[in-house]
């Protein structure tokens, strides 16, 4: 396939209105991460999540309503059909299976040792479960704004593979910067490797399915714990 017919369209779409997007998206990313570092720094924490876990949730549930109000114009056209009782109740019973899995199952599991623990190792590798609290908050805010540049391209008349593309490379690379925070490569590929595969499905998942952005939420949460519970096995001494 020519790289020309993957990215045709439907029309002649504007694409500085997609850039815009683009340039929102990473920009309240940006502004997020830069406030909770500064506020980690603030408040003397070495990890922000375990520690203060109602405060920064607090924190990301603020960013996940002004990135709703940033894009409510394509998130009320395409999204309003999930915010309904039923997908508020699974959308709970969702958080309360992820909430009872990582407060009853993982401390069970074999101790990360800090002997075997890769060199400044990220926060959940020793956290308790009050980590996943803000972490809630915290994919809920990205999913939004994942789900906001998708369903722009989309309305924008960008074809399906052009998009599919754009949201692995984008959601990918942006795991790139991983590295800066000083994590080992190995970490860092792994996460990337995640993130670009996620990219891969998640256009199909908003696009075609009716309730994607549940399915998205917990897939995106589901990896969390997938990748913590290894951990415990991996990185314990026996």
């Amino acid at each position: 396939m020519k790289l020309a017919t993957l990215f045709q369209t439907t029309g002649a779409p504007p694409v500085k209105h997609l850039g815009f997007a683009l340039l929102g998206m990473l920009g309240l990313w940006a502004a997020s991460s830069y406030g909770y570092y500064y506020l980690v720094s603030a408040m003397s924490l070495n990890n922000g999540y375990d520690e203060a876990p109602f405060f920064f949730a607090a924190y990301y549930l603020l960013w996940t309503v002004a990135s709703v109000l940033a894009f409510r114009g394509v998130l009320q056209e395409r999204l309003s059909h999930a915010f309904t009782a039923y997908n508020a109740f699974a959308l709970a019973g969702l958080l309360l299976a992820l909430g009872s899995y990582v407060t009853l199952v993982l401390p069970s599991l074999p101790e990360v040792t800090a002997e075997v623990a890769p060199p400044n190792p990220p926060d959940f590798m020793f956290a308790s479960a009050w980590y996943y609290l803000p972490k809630s908050t915290d994919i809920l805010f990205q999913q939004v704004m994942v789900a906001s540049l998708i369903l722009t391209a989309a309305k924008q008349g960008f074809a399906f593979g052009s998009i599919t593309l754009a949201a692995a490379l984008v959601f990918g690379g942006y795991h790139l910067t991983l590295y800066l925070d000083g994590f080992t490569p190995l970490y860092v590929a792994r996460f990337t490797a995640a993130a670009c595969l996620f990219g891969l499905v998640v256009p199909y998942i908003y696009l075609r399915l009716k309730n994607g952005f549940l399915l998205a939420y917990g897939l995106h949460w589901s990896f969390y714990a997938l990748d913590a519970t290894l951990t415990h096995f991996i990185l314990s001494v026996p």
